[in-house]
Formats: structure tokens, sequence, C-alpha cells
């Protein structure tokens, strides 16, 4: 459940304050609870001009006397000429209120954020809506898939409302709290290096978008509690309400989070790489839970992360290091160039603690004594050629024949004969995921020692991209994989496809478009390969991207002439350029075998109504 509403008042504070207070930061002083287990992509900061925080309880006291909770809008409240059926109350703090509402419209439903008018002084009041409106502007012209779209912006009863993406999930700071289970040193805890480059790489694709937005747009309050974790481990941030366009001049009241805020923010002078600093801050605090407050000589002065998790690697903590410089020349350029400093980093190689040793459950036992001179106690015996390669072999023409016990029982002999051979567990692997049920965590397992052995395995890296993908359907989970298999083979057509199959699932799309480009380049002409250039024409489509859909769509109909589906979407984008003879041609080819379809016949009927046919 997540559980903070507001910007977390407690720990704003505005740069013309003459003292900075030097408090725990959040999850160290109370937070204003959510409930239920689900908050909208947005809410409202309770901060008003100046920085000096107003809150209230977000459930009413037990007598009911909250007056601004008796003035929330009650469930089956219609708002917007009957547009928005609110159903609860979800968040609240001291100036805004967050409800789950269904949108009778589309049947959907939808978050619709209000701010509440409980201002003492005018000016309050004016900057509030100031916020309100700047964070439904900025909303509305962005699109990214780790910001909540904005679906509508009404005033009506003398409130304002904002009406957005209802998001699943809960912020940062609770996946910490709930699921940072890893133990450091000193009482440090936080959650596995693997999870938090993931989230490292989707805020700095959000963060990148935002800066290249013109003018820059600086979000100036990035921290755990400021960012969603929806299903699949999918980054969202929340909170627009004090991100600004960036001004070249001194601003005189800027509202941020101390610990998470770099010293030029302090001074009054945020910039685009002030974002990359609370990210590092962000990235330091969920990897160890470590209280920046207390750090010395300076707030700014953060302890080394392997000081405190031995167990993160020395590069990424080099990463979260350079994005942490108090001087803004040392940090990352951009957020752009941090991406790829994680993109290229080596896989992370985390064991999962699922067997302590090959010879329990349900993996296989050496049954045998190994041979002198077998190669059992060299490092790794590579290949088929020691004694256990006709087992190998007869093993992998198993499981091409999709005979998955037969290769079972070949592969333990081969592992009684050449038990570091490293092709042995990769084969383990590969039985384990086909059995079925699929036994995903003993491939897992196998391909994991597989690359023990044999580091620079590229398929191996693949086949586990291809458990997270396809068996258990964590589509987040496999990038890291297929990207270190691309690292030690970057022609392989098929991991290119996969890779941008995932970033379709998690909706970076523009990632996938380059992907299945990719593949499609790399994909050979024989065997031909018309689902690479399917895919290829569908995102293409999907993203308005008209003559990449084209050329794709027609290379599917070189192969297969036949394929009356792919035949139709290049009539649409036939239609969508204005190439209507085009359009009607390709329509026409397939208005008898697709004539059931309703769009089809829609569509032949609108383009020949349109040539006067």
């Amino acid at each position: 459940m997540a559980n903070n509403y507001s910007s977390d008042p407690e720990h704003m504070v505005p740069v013309n304050n003459a003292a900075v207070p030097r408090r725990g930061l959040e999850g160290n002083a109370p937070e204003l609870p959510l409930t239920p287990s689900a908050v909208p992509g947005s809410v409202f900061s309770s901060a008003p001009s100046g920085g000096q925080s107003v809150s209230m309880p977000s459930t009413p006291s037990s007598d009911g006397r909250n007056a601004g909770y008796q003035r929330r809008l009650m469930p089956g409240t219609i708002l917007s000429a009957n547009r928005y059926q609110i159903e609860k109350l979800v968040a609240s703090g001291g100036m805004g209120a967050v409800y789950r509402a269904i949108d009778t419209r589309f049947n959907r439903p939808c978050a619709v954020k209000e701010m509440l008018d409980e201002f003492n002084q005018e000016s309050d009041r004016t900057q509030a809506i100031e916020w309100f409106s700047r964070e439904a502007t900025l909303l509305l012209d962005l699109n990214h898939p780790c910001i909540p779209r904005v679906r509508d912006f009404f005033l009506e009863n003398g409130k304002h409302y904002l009406v957005m993406d209802f998001i699943e999930g809960r912020t940062l700071s609770d996946v910490l709290e709930k699921e940072g289970n890893v133990s450091g040193i000193n009482g440090a805890r936080g959650v596995p290096e693997v999870r938090a480059r993931s989230w490292a790489q989707q805020l700095c694709s959000v963060l990148a978008y935002l800066h290249r937005q013109k003018p820059p747009i600086i979000f100036r309050d990035l921290k755990p509690s400021n960012i969603m974790v929806a299903d699949g481990d999918e980054i969202k941030l929340i909170d627009f309400g004090i991100a600004r366009t960036f001004q070249s001049q001194r601003q005189a009241t800027i509202i941020m989070t101390i610990g998470y805020a770099p010293p030029e923010q302090l001074h009054g002078m945020p910039e685009p790489r002030s974002d990359i600093y609370a990210l590092g801050a962000t990235l330091h605090r969920v990897l160890t839970h470590h209280d920046a407050s207390s750090n010395k000589p300076s707030i700014f002065s953060f302890p080394p992360l392997r000081s405190l998790r031995p167990d993160i690697s020395p590069a990424f903590e080099q990463i979260v290091v350079k994005a942490l410089s108090p001087d803004t020349t040392q940090r990352w350029a951009n957020a752009n160039e941090m991406e790829r400093a994680i993109i290229n980093l080596p896989p992370v190689t985390v064991v999962p603690p699922l067997l302590q040793s090959m010879g329990q459950g349900n993996t296989p036992a050496r049954t045998a004594q190994t041979p002198a001179g077998s190669g059992a106690n060299r490092v790794a015996t590579l290949g088929v050629t020691g004694p256990a390669g006709p087992h190998i072999i007869a093993a992998q023409g198993h499981l091409t024949g999709g005979r998955i016990e037969p290769a079972y029982t070949e592969v333990q002999q081969a592992y009684a004969l050449e038990p570091n051979n490293p092709q042995v567990h990769k084969i383990f692997g590969q039985v384990f995921a086909r059995r079925v049920p699929a036994q995903s965590e003993l491939a897992v397992r196998a391909y994991m020692r597989s690359l023990e052995l044999k580091r620079d395995d590229h398929e191996t890296h693949k086949l586990i991209g291809d458990v997270s993908l396809f068996l258990t359907q964590q589509p987040l989970q496999a990038i890291p994989a297929y990207m270190e298999s691309l690292r030690l083979n970057v022609n392989d057509f098929e991991t290119h496809q996969r890779l941008g199959q995932c970033y379709e699932k998690t909706g970076q799309l523009d990632f996938a478009l380059r992907e299945y480009q990719e593949a499609a380049r790399q994909a050979p002409e024989q065997p031909p390969h018309p689902e690479v250039h399917f895919s290829l024409g569908q995102m293409a489509l999907r993203l308005n991207k008209l003559m990449i859909a084209e050329r794709a769509f027609v290379q599917v109909l070189f192969i297969n002439p036949a394929d009356h589906q792919t035949r139709f979407l290049l009539c649409q984008v036939y239609e969508r350029e204005n190439k209507l003879e085009e359009a009607y041609r390709q329509c026409s080819y397939v208005i008898q075998p697709m004539g059931a379809n309703p769009a089809v016949k829609q569509t032949f009927d609108r383009l020949r109504s349109i040539l006067g046919r």
C-alpha cells in the first residue's frame, strides 16, 4: 500500500528560509497514509506558498469532526455533466484529495484529483491554483510511458478537478519498506541491484524526456514517495505540482526535499542536472535505506554504496557516485548519458538461493564415478569434445524433437561425466524451462550455473531472458538479460526482436521500434522471417511512423502475398498517407476473404465513397 500522498511537506523547505532543518528523510517521519493500495498517477502537493506545510489526516477522526473530511465527495457523486462517477476516496492531504472514479463515457476507471479550498490567505489560494493548473497544463502536453496521462481538467462548484489515469501500485518508499530485504552492513538494507538498475533506467528515460522539452521541464522533487511502482515493476512519476520549466534567472522560492536536493537547488538555481542528483539520492536510499540527514561532514556527503552494501557492483556504485556529485559539472551531463552507462553495465551475477547444490531436489545427482582425466576437476569443459559429448549431442537431439524427459536422462549421464561443463547446465535449464508445467526457478538456477562456468555465452543470457519474458511474464526483468546477450552478439536478430517485445509490453514504444528495426535489418533472407517485419510494421503504425510501417508490411507481403491481415494493415497505412487509390486497391484484395470483419467492410465502403466508385 502506498504510504505517502503529498509532496512530503514535512521535509520541504523554501530556499529563502534562513535555516535549513536537519530532519530525517521520508520513512523516518510521519507520512500521510493512503488507502487502499492503489493511488492515481499524480497527486496534489499540500505545501502552499512559501513552503510552509499544511497537512490533514487522510482518514477521519473517530468522532467524524474532521471538517475537511466531511467535505469530501461521497461515493456515487457525479461530476462534469454526468461523466465521472465517484467510487471512493483513495488519498487525501491538507489541500487536495484523490478519488477512484468511473468514466461513464468509456466505462473505465480513472483518477479524479480535487483541489480543496481550505486556505486562510488569498495568496495561498492563488499559489495553490497556480500549481494545480501548472500540473494539468504540463501533463496534458506530455506523452511518456512513465508519466500518467491526463484525460480532463475542469472547474465545478468552485473546485478545480484533474482527471487522469488510475495507476495500481505502491510508492517506491513503500516498496523499500516492504521488500528492501537485502541486508548490508551497519543496519543497511535495500532492494536487489538488478531491480534498482531497472528503476534507474526507466527514471533516466523519463527525465531525459522531460529535460528535452522546449523549454526543459525540471521535476525538482524526485524522491521515493513521488515514484510509483506499478505492475511489472513499471515506474510512474507522480506529483508534477511543483515541476517547472527551466529558467536561467534566479528563482526566489523553490520547494524541495532536503536530502534529495543538490546544492544549486538549495540556492535557488535548479537545472536539469539537479534531477540527476535527486535520482542518485533516490537510488542510494532504495539500495541502503540510509538517512541523508546523518551525512558527514555535510548533507551532500553520502557514504559509499559498497561500504553499506558490499554486494553492489563497483560499476553501478560509480554511476550513482557520479550522479551525486555536489558539483554539477562532475555529474552526468544529461539523463541520456546516465541511461547509456546503466545499459552498458555487465549483468548482475546473482545465483538465486533456490537450491544450494546441484544434487538436491529435482536437480541431477552424480550417478557414476567420474573417470580419471575426464575433466571433472577442471574449471570448465567446453562443448561436446569431452567424455560427455555423446550424451550432450543426444540430449540436444531430444530437445529439438520435443522429447523432454529423454533429454533429461541423457543430460544426467553427461553431468555424471562432466559436472563442470557449462553446456550440460544449459541443457538442464532448457529441460526445466520446457517441462509442463515449466520449472522456471530451476531453469534460472541451471542457466546461472552455466554462466559461472562460461560467462560470455550470449545464448545463455538470452535463455534467461526467455524465462522472464515467456514463462514468468515479467518482461521488465528480461531486459537486462537480452541486453547482455546483445552486448556479446549484437547481430542476433531474434534477441533484438524479443527485446523489442519487452519494451512494447512495458510501454517503452520508441525503444521497441528501435529494436524491431534492428531485428528486421539483421533477419536473414533464408529462411524468411515475416513475423519480424510484421512486428516492426505494427509498432511503426502504432507510433504513426507511416513510411517505416509501409516498408515493413510490403516486405511481409513479398514473403507471403496471401497474408490478408497484413494487406489490410497496409491499406490503413496508405489511407493515413492519403494514398487513397493504393488503399482502395489493397482493401479490394481482402474484402472477399475478410468481408465478415466489420472494420474491413467499413474501410472499403468509406474508400469507395471517397473515390466515387
